[in-house]
């Protein structure tokens, strides 16, 4: 499959992902396979020689995404409902084995797109200083947050956490890779405008049929679109943001040459 046949079948998906959720309600599981796997999958028989890098960065957002979907089902931020789930088992009683899934593939999605669209030459050898910084941070966070949950988890529970881990974990590395490198930040972009209208789609069609729900009421306030409402923080954190945000720690931790 050709460029331009790749890039049209990107901009019909979204569509057909929407049309065929509602005809035939599929489950959680489910809705990030189609929406994000079979994409994925489609750039990866198509740019093999990206795979493995792309499947070894994505592995860092799981430790993330586990903590910030405890205490996002902590504290009701978000909720993905058991009716919903086909995988019975939480980490640590809280974190749906659905929502690793999907973080993986999204990032997994993410970096393959930004590569096969707008990487001229890759960069195969990643292991440096900077990817081992990045092991070194992931595990230290993920231990300190093991030793709040076991030793006082009451301190895991932080009101408007959308609001905070969007401040402190997303926001800033946009604005400084856009400052720090603004000859790259143009392909961010672009990718990004992709992903705004994969995403948005996507979190219509989750509130449509109820693959996830946000029950509450500590958000900066409310956007409504197509007959749904839903965070501020969703719409800016994630729909906006959150692809720029990949691709910022992508690109400082593992596609620079040093």
């Amino acid at each position: 499959m050709g460029h331009k046949k790749t890039i049209v079948f990107f901009l019909i998906w979204p569509i057909f992902a929407f049309w065929f959720s509602r005809q035939f309600a599929i489950n959680a599981l489910f809705s990030s396979i189609l929406f994000y796997g079979i994409p994925s999958l489609l750039l990866s028989l198509q740019k093999p020689s990206v795979v493995k890098k792309s499947f070894i960065v994505s592995l860092f957002i799981i430790p993330f995404m586990i903590i910030v979907d405890y205490v996002a089902e902590l504290t009701k931020t978000w909720v993905w409902p058991l009716p919903q789930s086909i995988l019975p088992l939480k980490l640590f009683h809280v974190v749906s084995l659905e929502v690793i899934i999907w973080a993986f593939l999204h990032t997994y999605i993410v970096i393959l797109f930004y590569q096969y669209f707008f990487e001229k030459s890759i960069i195969k050898k990643f292991w440096n200083g900077k990817s081992r910084e990045a092991f070194i941070g992931t595990t230290f966070i993920f231990i300190i947050f093991l030793f709040i949950l076991y030793l006082s988890p009451i301190f895991l529970y932080i009101p408007y956490w959308y609001f905070v881990f969007g401040i402190l974990g997303i926001l800033p590395v946009v604005l400084l890779e856009e400052i720090r490198y603004p000859q790259v930040f143009p392909k961010l972009l672009k990718t990004a405008m992709y992903f705004f209208y994969l995403n948005f789609t996507y979190e219509i069609t989750a509130l449509k049929i109820g693959w996830w729900s946000f029950p509450s009421t500590q958000f900066i306030g409310h956007v409504s679109f197509f007959g749904v409402i839903f965070p501020f923080e969703e719409f800016f954190f994630w729909i906006l943001l959150f692809t720029l945000a990949i691709l910022s720690y992508y690109e400082y931790f593992f596609n620079r040459e040093r």
